[in-house]
């Protein structure tokens, strides 16, 4: 075999680790932007796409639009590629993700509520035109539906709040709903239609991993992130206060992935690389840059991305081909 042939083909065997975009949540920018996870620098040149959350309220109102905490990339019929995000300020929203528009806006948010008590994740539920919203103080997901047809985001109204002490995350997998909060991961069918939409609880809350300190001592068990892989389609990935699993929707197994405490963020590549946030790196709960590493060695840092005066909270790939 020549060696043009012989590189040639290497490079085909090879896993494109590289070739995808990641979006992230900065607070102290107050955007989200979605970089080339192969840019050798995220700077200004390397913006692939952004939604800047800014606002100049009154001194009387509330910070409704502040503090990104998170945001997820959704295909829909009618729009195409759209942002969900959530604001610890008390609003979430959708964002449309416009061809040929590399910078959003306020202004370009098509639908939005005011969850409150602490917004940390916000779901779209394909084909119903219904939002599932997460918020954590004291624990809630708050179900909004549509009253006139599933694409009429101006006829959406809230019905229903369902109690998950200190939700963090909520996550559409596969039909079902899923959730995460302080202890437990929750998994909920999505009944009826419109006006009548509701969320079932399928079968018990389900335990998260017990980690012990050093002394023997239970750690708490705060739910950080759920996400899905992007491999293995029966994977979801999840975090807590003490650890990172994995957690195998067919089996109801959790693996630990020894990549340790306080990630605020989990992803799964599909050539299996993982991408993290880890909070308290420098500044408060925060991190200043997504860290990489093989899925044979999920704790082992291969490569980093950001900056020093980064507030990263989360980190998703730009992609919303999981499912």
């Amino acid at each position: 075999m020549h060696l043009k042939s012989a590189l040639l083909s290497l490079s085909l065997a090879l896993p494109l680790t590289s070739a995808y975009h990641l979006a992230v949540t900065d607070q102290n920018s107050k955007t989200v932007r979605v970089f080339p996870r192969d840019a050798e620098t995220w700077n200004k040149d390397a913006i692939y796409w952004s939604f800047k959350c800014d606002y100049d309220p009154w001194p009387w109102q509330k910070d409704i639009w502040g503090d990104l905490s998170e945001v997820k990339i959704r295909k829909t019929a009618d729009r195409g590629l759209v942002a969900l995000v959530a604001t610890s300020g008390g609003m979430v929203g959708m964002v449309d993700i416009k061809s040929g528009q590399k910078s959003t806006t306020l202004r370009d948010v098509v639908w939005e509520a005011f969850a409150g008590d602490n917004p940390h994740s916000l779901e779209r539920i394909p084909y119903l035109g219904a939002f599932v919203a997460a918020s954590s103080d004291p624990g809630k997901l708050t179900l909004y539906v549509p009253t006139d047809g599933a694409n009429n985001l101006d006829r959406i109204k809230r019905t229903y709040r369902y109690d998950v002490p200190k939700a963090h995350g909520v996550l559409w997998h596969k039909d079902n709903l899923w959730a995460i909060g302080e202890d437990y991961l929750y998994k909920y069918d999505v009944v009826g239609k419109g006006e009548d939409m509701q969320l079932k609880q399928v079968g018990k809350r389900i335990d998260l991993p017990v980690v012990k300190d050093k002394k023997g001592k239970k750690r708490a068990r705060n739910g950080h992130d759920l996400s899905a892989s992007y491999k293995y389609d029966d994977i979801l990935l999840l975090t807590h206060t003490a650890e990172a699993y994995t957690y195998n929707t067919t089996s109801g197994e959790f693996e630990s992935l020894k990549m340790g405490e306080k990630l605020k963020s989990l992803v799964q590549h599909s050539s299996g690389e993982y991408a993290w946030v880890r909070g308290v790196e420098k500044n408060h709960e925060m991190g200043q840059y997504v860290r990489f590493s093989d899925e044979k060695a999920a704790g082992k840092e291969t490569t980093k991305r950001g900056w020093p005066n980064a507030d990263f909270y989360k980190a998703r790939i730009f992609d919303p081909g999981y499912e």
